[in-house]
């Protein structure tokens, strides 16, 4: 038997049985009802509905009496019938054909696919490393390395080799018995004067510590430096969310230039510091 399925809002079953007879008719028999949920958030302040369908009785099929059979038309009668149907075609007009390769038959697949399906899930981005940016080499120039604890004094080591033994200092956290500290607009330019006497720029190896009201310090006395570089050394064993969150406080103090990126080996994720969207100047994945 034929079926027909719609959609109540929450009816009640003496209300839904009601309604059933008095549009299908007495003999229409209830096959099921299912209750559905749409919107809402978390599944809170959805409204209910209920999915019913209806069994319906098909109706006697009435006979259908033959068509009389038409009398046969021979000679002018004949060619009068004829000619009227030519004329009625060309009256009408020539008949469109419908092809499902047309390109509107195409885009209405395409509209109703995503409209089921809902919309395509953008491609998963892709990070892509930016050229690398290589430390000032003028004389009398200052290049901060800023990292948590320790972790810029290696990459300033490195780097004061590759600049032909420019001077390292140490600021912020760092503690080193040996080596000049800046931590502060004076004893930034005294480093500048002493990279101008030597003809060579000058690296500063900052740490902001491992956080609280020491590191908030730290990182507001950068201003006062004002390195003509800013480095930030990133650790790749971290989780990226923690890196992401003490660059932002940087970034908010001093413009951030490039990054150098430490412990790489020990992470199996060392390409996420990429999503930081600087340039890269130092990794000891290279050397």
């Amino acid at each position: 038997m034929p079926s027909i399925r719609f959609r109540l809002d929450h009816p009640t079953l003496p209300a839904l049985r009601a309604r059933v007879a008095a549009e299908f008719g007495p003999d229409a028999r209830i096959v099921s009802a299912t209750e559905v949920r749409l919107g809402g958030i978390g599944g809170f302040f959805a409204r209910r509905f209920v999915d019913v369908e209806v069994e319906l009785v098909a109706p006697p099929v009435a006979p259908v009496a033959p068509a009389p059979a038409r009398p046969k038309l021979t000679g002018i009668d004949a060619l009068l019938a004829a000619a009227d149907r030519v004329e009625r075609a060309e009256d009408r007009g020539p008949l469109l054909a419908v092809s499902t390769e047309t390109e509107p038959f195409t885009r209405l697949l395409d509209d109703l696919k995503s409209y089921v399906e809902g919309p395509a899930a953008p491609p998963p981005a892709v990070l892509v490393p930016s050229a690398p940016l290589a430390p000032s080499a003028e004389p009398g120039s200052l290049v901060a390395l800023v990292g948590l604890g320790d972790d810029a004094v290696v990459v300033a080591r490195s780097l004061a080799l590759s600049l032909d033994n420019a001077e390292v200092s140490f600021g912020g956290s760092i503690s080193i018995a040996r080596g000049a500290r800046v931590d502060d607009r004076r004893s930034a330019a005294a480093a500048r004067a002493r990279g101008v006497e030597a003809g060579s720029a000058g690296i500063l190896a900052y740490g902001i510590g491992p956080g609280g009201p020491a590191s908030v310090s730290s990182i507001e006395a950068l201003r006062s430096i004002m390195a003509d570089q800013v480095w930030v050394v990133v650790d790749a064993s971290r989780k990226a969310e923690d890196t992401a969150a003490w660059v932002a406080a940087v970034r908010k103090q001093v413009s951030v230039q490039a990054m150098a990126v430490v412990h790489s080996a020990f992470s199996a994720t060392a390409d996420s510091v990429h999503g930081l969207g600087l340039r890269s100047g130092w990794s000891d994945a290279v050397g």
